[in-house]
């Protein structure tokens, strides 16, 4: 004997069949939104108009200083970061980054983007405990540090401040985004995500690497990874490769890494180090010895004879006394001829005796270099000699250099 089921009414096939397609539309958009749609950690980057961009920090607002003004192949960039309450936001989102470019000689405006959260800096990470805690004493430099225009000056990668560190949450666990705008437009290029400790970042004219670690060194245990991302290929997916060195710059071209972070530029009794030009597929492609500084745009500064200048050191550290063979030694360091190199194009300019600054030149990002000029028995002045543009083959130009004079 069948078993008797309950009366329910009967459902016409049609209507069953369009159920089905309801329900199968639904899934997919579902799915879709799942894959497709930004997370709540996305940073959010909107574009400001001008009177945006000024009333971006409101009076109740406290200003946090950032990093200085940075030359790009379009204009001058500077950005500010506030926020409603103290410190204690630096790591909470609540800080929000405005960046604004402008024309160097007009300052008329050019774009303004908002970021948040906020770009990331020295003062905003030193004590957070952040995965961007390793690299705060160099969040500065203007190769590696946690704003970087590329050496043509048409991006600009900044770091931006991670998440709130978690309840049982590592630092190795943390995300950091790190996100590429191009200077011309102000529009993100690029929206990078890496976990781990991060080292630091340089940026090509065609690529962002960001190195980050399992510790906070990329050699032995800290396991450095560089993770490199395509900006001018849409679509194109990112590569990685291991290394135990530090990545400490870039050309238009290639990456530098060296074993060690270097000191920041050092105009007295440089210790010279050797620099590794790598490919960004991590293939080596030339050793640079006797390197004493990296410069945004693309150039070291070496000494012509390394090995001469490392017997030189030796001597002078080797007696802690200041006895007559130290400062021989001291004064012969001195007087070793150094050269600018520029990386792509092997284009090397004689600055010895002179010193080289890193600022704008008439076409964007580039260096001027300085020599001491006697204008008296006792007196001496630092005159600007010439200057170099990374939009150019890295030729020296002594045109206009009034503007350069006294400053």
């Amino acid at each position: 004997m069948r078993a008797a089921h309950p009366l329910s009414p009967r459902v016409p096939p049609t209507l069953r069949r369009l159920s089905a397609l309801a329900a199968v539309v639904t899934l997919a958009l579902t799915i879709g939104s799942c894959t497709t749609g930004k997370s709540d950690d996305d940073p959010v980057i909107s574009s400001l108009n001008a009177q945006e961009a000024d009333a971006a920090a409101p009076e109740n607002y406290r200003s946090v200083k950032d990093n200085g003004p940075l030359s790009t192949a379009s204009g001058t960039v500077v950005m500010s970061t506030s926020g409603k309450n103290g410190l204690k936001d630096t790591v909470t989102g609540d800080l929000t980054t405005t960046v604004v470019s402008r024309d160097p000689s007009t300052t008329r405006f050019q774009w303004a983007v908002s970021i948040k959260p906020a770009a990331a800096d020295q003062e905003r990470i030193k004590y957070t405990g952040s995965a961007q805690s390793a690299m705060s004493e160099n969040m500065g430099r203007s190769s590696t540090g946690s704003a970087v225009v590329s050496p043509d000056g048409r991006y600009l990668s900044l770091f931006l401040l991670p998440a709130e560190q978690q309840s049982g949450e590592t630092v190795a666990d943390q995300h950091t985004h790190i996100i590429v705008l191009d200077t011309k437009t102000g529009k993100t290029v690029r929206d990078a995500t890496v976990s781990g400790v991060v080292l630091g970042q340089a940026i090509t004219n065609s690529a962002l690497a960001v190195e980050t670690a399992q510790n906070y060194f990329p050699a032995g245990s800290g396991k450095g990874t560089i993770r490199v991302f395509p900006i001018t290929s849409s679509g194109a997916q990112e590569s990685s490769f291991s290394t135990g060195q530090w990545l400490i710059g870039a050309s238009g071209k290639d990456l530098l890494l060296a074993p060690d972070v270097p000191p920041y530029e050092c105009t007295l009794d440089c210790a010279p180090y050797t620099v590794t030009r790598s490919g960004t597929d991590g293939h080596t492609i030339a050793t640079l010895p006797g390197v004493t500084a990296v410069h945004p745009g693309g150039w070291v500064s070496q000494y012509r004879d390394p090995k001469a200048a490392a017997g030189f050191l030796h001597t002078m550290h080797a007696s802690p006394d200041n006895n007559a063979a130290t400062e021989d030694a001291r004064q012969k360091l001195e007087m070793l001829p150094k050269q600018l190199v520029h990386i792509d194009t092997g284009q090397t300019t004689d600055i010895t005796d002179m010193t080289v600054d890193e600022r704008s030149v008439p076409n964007g990002l580039g260096l001027v270099v300085y020599q001491d000029v006697s204008t008296g028995e006792y007196s001496r002045e630092r005159e600007p000699a010439f200057w170099l543009s990374a939009a150019d083959d890295g030729h020296p130009h002594t045109e206009n250099l009034e503007q350069f004079t006294n400053n």
